[in-house]
């Protein structure tokens, strides 16, 4: 007692304050006191995640190929119901699913405080704020589930990559400046492969131990279909017997 009272008469000590006075108890200024705090919080947690990387490294996949056209894109996980999101406006409208609403979302997360001010704490004294974040919650873990789904689908549903195991040993193209070899590479090797290896298409390397020029021109025209179109997509005949021709001399061991 008599501390304090010797406290309330020395001007400067912190209950001596007249701007201390009509403070409510139990609050404190947001900046700098809880900002610092958070700031201190996110500085530690951005430390400990780079150490965890730096001695956790991630491991990297297949080096990416541009002529794979199997490869289907996929954000991480974190993104995946944006992702999902930008399913749902297709199209014209799909600046509203990567635009619009998430910047209205980011918006009403940064005004928040201001939306919300109560100084109620408990979550089941804050109903609208509770169920707009239980809500919103929710909804993202939805969207990601289901993206994870669908993607899963589609990867199953992709023809399956052909065993290779049957490739000749000398894989090196002949006369690779054909010009069926360029038209193969503009318009089959997504599926064969630039270097005939195979992608979702079967390997072609030595294709000219089994076929004559005769034989690719009809099997190219005819097509596989669904998963090879007649001519392959080519665009005319000549193109077909140019691809043809140049295939034909692929004859390794």
């Amino acid at each position: 007692m008599a501390h304090d009272h010797f406290r309330e008469r020395i001007p400067g000590t912190p209950r001596f304050k007249e701007k201390d006075k009509n403070k409510p108890i139990g609050t404190e200024p947001f900046f700098p006191n809880f900002l610092l705090k958070e700031w201190i919080v996110g500085a530690l947690f951005l430390v400990a995640f780079m150490l965890w990387i730096v001695f956790n490294p991630v491991e990297l996949t297949d080096v990416a190929n541009p002529s794979d056209s199997s490869y289907t894109p996929m954000p991480d996980w974190y993104f995946l119901f944006l992702y999902q999101l930008l399913k749902y406006f297709p199209g014209s409208v799909i600046w509203l699913g990567s635009v619009i609403l998430p910047g209205i979302a980011a918006t009403l997360l940064i005004l928040a405080p201001w939306l919300d001010n109560s100084k109620v704490r408990h979550p089941f004294k804050r109903p609208v704020a509770t169920s707009a974040m239980v809500l919103s919650l929710l909804l993202m873990i939805w969207m990601t589930y289901e993206a994870h789904v669908q993607h899963e689908e589609h990867l199953a549903s992709q023809p399956k990559k052909v065993d290779q195991s049957a490739m000749p040993a000398d894989t090196t193209l002949v006369d690779a400046n054909d010009p069926g070899a360029k038209i193969f590479a503009t318009s089959c090797a997504g599926c064969h492969g630039a270097d005939l290896k195979g992608q979702i298409g079967p390997f072609l390397i030595g294709v000219g131990n089994k076929y004559d020029e005769a034989k690719l021109v009809d099997t190219i025209t005819k097509g596989f279909p669904p998963n090879m179109p007649p001519k392959g997509g080519l665009a005319s005949d000549d193109q077909v017997k140019q691809v043809a021709a140049w295939l034909a001399k692929q004859k390794q061991k």
